[in-house]
């Protein structure tokens, strides 16, 4: 069930906007920054600098008459509850700057490993300090932050969904009708060459497991025997679960729309059947 805006409207202390581009800086069609390579690496500008301002959001964010910023408290409701996701109420980043909210809404598949990098960065910046055990420890830095938005305004109905979302932070309404059991999902692989032995770090997944194309040892050509090290890979919780619309939401004579979604890391088992 969708969870009411804040009642509190007052603004807060003035915000950084996106800074301004380089002269150098490319664009590209749409007039938003193309991607410049260095060194062999591309280096997607725009998301770098939406990272550095939600930084600066979650650093400096309070709500009104606050005596700390916010989400120096959630941080700390984070430590005491084991959790490695931050929860961000998306109406505080309408507040705080509207050029980084329609960025993060408008194109969230893009930038949402910045996010999670800044949510990251924030906590990594706030270690812990006499008696507080440390969010991320140091036998694990790396360790994932997740960041799960909240508040966001703009709600949908199943059959609204369409091409036009593909990409979007987009919040849907829906009853639970099943869910699936706990399964592990393989996020980054590690592998290791069984022709030269070399070790290929960080293989993001393309929805399927995903081997490295091919050796990065210069004088090594394979690309199909491939070993994954599970110890130095990353796996996380997955399930399924299947909304469906509700009686009131359904068109007359209609019948009723349904959608799978997938749930990941720490919100499995959070839903069950007839939730909305």
């Amino acid at each position: 069930k969708p969870l009411p805006l804040s009642p509190r409207t007052r603004t807060p202390e003035p915000s950084p906007s996106l800074p301004p581009q380089s002269p150098n800086t490319r664009l590209d069609p749409e007039g938003s920054p193309a991607m410049e390579a260095f060194g062999g690496f591309f280096v997607d500008e725009k998301a770098a600098r939406v990272e550095n301002i939600f930084l600066e959001f979650l650093k400096r964010f309070k709500e009104p008459d606050a005596a700390e910023p916010f989400y120096d408290v959630e941080m700390e409701a984070m430590r005491s509850r084991e959790s490695t996701t931050m929860y961000v109420d998306f109406a505080h980043v309408m507040r705080f700057n509207d050029v980084l909210q329609k960025a993060i809404s408008e194109e969230y598949l893009r930038f949402e490993p910045y996010l999670r990098n800044a949510c990251k960065r924030f906590v990594m910046e706030h270690r812990a300090g006499e008696n507080r055990a440390p969010i991320i420890s140091d036998d694990s830095p790396n360790k994932d932050i997740n960041i799960a938005f909240y508040n966001i305004p703009m709600l949908k109905r199943l059959r609204e969904l369409g091409t036009a979302e593909i990409g979007k932070l987009t919040a849907v309404t829906g009853v639970v009708t099943r869910t699936s059991e706990v399964r592990p999902e393989l996020l980054q692989g590690t592998f290791k060459c069984l022709d030269c032995g070399n070790v290929v770090k960080n293989v993001d997944q393309q929805f399927k497991y995903t081997e490295p194309i091919i050796c990065v040892n210069a004088t090594c050509q394979n690309r199909s025997r491939w070993a994954l090290l599970r110890q130095d890979s990353k796996f996380t919780d997955w399930q399924r679960v299947r909304m469906q619309e509700t009686s009131k939401e359904m068109p007359a004579g209609s019948l009723p729309r349904s959608l799978d979604v997938i749930l990941r890391h720490e919100i499995v088992e959070k839903a069950r059947a007839g939730d909305t």
